[in-house]
């Protein structure tokens, strides 16, 4: 099956589109994911096996150390009172995490082609930017692209899939001059895609962004070339922050105001910075007499509420939502010191894998800058969204992660045995 060509038709058809079409539409992410699965599962337990690199194996146990870190710290406190309620949702995300493997054995065995990934983020960032710029209220200064589901995924997604698009500006050009304008298009719309979003999360990923880009470019391009790339991103910046209409200044007045409010003890629910901050503060007053495995998954809301109760908390209950808008002290609630340094694992570890390649002498380095803006962005993206509680989020980086490592494996890595 995995050699038949209408299957292989169907599967690259099906990932060129997955990186635009599950930012757009609801399920696609998921969905891609779960067949994807699926479809792995029957090649893990096929002969010959594809081999991977003792990373790449760290790298999945961190996986599967991320859901058993949420086992065992849920049934630890249940068992010692501190966790009244245990509930299958409270896994689901972290179970999903655990499609990685089935889908990297997948991959392994199809042999993916590097089409696939410029493609796919190229037309991700193009369809993004469009839709964005037909979406978009230009009336109303405070509407914000929301994509499948709401502004911050969206914003995120397409300013990662931008940066991941310029990463194949060569691929393009060896092929012909006039293809160089698809990265550059995918670079430009999913920027532009991401500003419209107001996603000030997503923004702070720029500078790191921007340096994997002029380090990776900058040596392998003409002068005139870089000139373009540094122009069309200025470019799109500067119109964004003088054109009233997309509301870029004005949420960085808003992010000023919310912190001099957050100041003076003044902060509501539509105070998106300094929720955000009382949230961290609560996390760590609730989990600071249980550091080495938190309060176990689910743990957080009850224990607002009780606080609440108990008038600890110094604003109004729905200022703290329902998670702590952030990966790290939400995996600090949920599975304390120990939760955290295996998500480090899952976060890092592709950065170091990535870099190793760009540096070894293995192929494709191009889709190894690429994996770095990955690995980089979901790390940034963490520290004010909790990431790894999203469908989508999910998907995006199980997928990809395991297309790019398939795509930079040396040609010892994907030898069967």
């Amino acid at each position: 099956m995995i050699q038949n060509k209408y299957f292989r038709g169907f599967l690259f058809a099906l990932l060129i589109l997955f990186p635009g079409l599950a930012n757009l539409y609801k399920n696609m992410g998921s969905g891609t994911m779960i067949l994807l699965t699926l479809v792995g599962l029957v090649v893990v337990f096929q002969k010959p096996r594809p081999s991977f690199s003792r990373d790449e194996k760290w790298l999945m146990g961190a996986f599967a150390a991320y859901l058993g870190i949420y086992l065992f710290s849920a049934a630890v406190n249940s068992l010692t009172g501190v966790l009244t309620e245990i509930s299958g949702k409270h896994f689901e995300k972290e179970a999903y995490l655990l499609t990685f493997v089935p889908i990297c054995f997948f991959f392994r065995r199809v042999r993916m082609p590097e089409w696939v990934l410029w493609w796919g983020v190229a037309l991700g960032g193009i369809l993004a930017g469009s839709y964005a710029l037909i979406d978009f209220g230009w009336i109303d200064i405070e509407y914000r692209v929301r994509g499948a589901y709401n502004p911050i995924m969206f914003g995120c997604l397409s300013l990662t899939m931008a940066f991941m698009a310029i990463q194949g500006y060569r691929y393009f050009r060896r092929r012909h001059v006039l293809l160089s304008i698809v990265p550059l298009a995918g670079f430009f719309l999913g920027t532009v895609s991401s500003i419209l979003t107001g996603s000030r999360g997503a923004w702070i990923a720029i500078p790191a962004f921007f340096g994997i880009t002029l380090f990776h470019l900058g040596k392998n391009l003409r002068r005139l070339e870089l000139a373009l790339i540094i122009g069309t991103f200025c470019v799109a910046l500067f119109a964004a922050y003088n054109i009233p209409e997309t509301g870029v200044a004005q949420r960085f007045q808003f992010a000023q105001n919310d912190l001099q409010k957050f100041a003076k003890g003044d902060v509501t629910v539509g105070n998106s910075v300094g929720l955000r901050l009382a949230s961290w503060d609560a996390s760590w007053q609730m989990v600071k007499d249980h550091l080495l495995l938190g309060i176990g998954p689910g743990g957080y809301q009850p224990t607002i509420l009780e606080m609440s109760r108990q008038g600890k908390l110094p604003y109004a209950v729905d200022v703290y939502h329902t998670q702590p808008h952030s990966i790290y002290f939400a995996v600090l609630v949920d599975g304390g010191i120990v939760g955290i340094i295996i998500l480090l694992f899952v976060l890092i570890l592709p950065v170091y894998i990535f870099f190793h390649r760009i540096r070894g002498s293995g192929p494709n380095k191009p889709a190894a800058y690429a994996g770095l803006v990955l690995a980089v962005g979901y790390i940034h993206f963490g520290l004010t969204e909790t990431i790894f509680g999203r469908n989508l989020f999910v998907a995006f980086y199980v997928i990809m992660l395991a297309m790019l490592l398939t795509l930079t494996s040396s040609p010892k890595e994907v030898s069967e045995k």
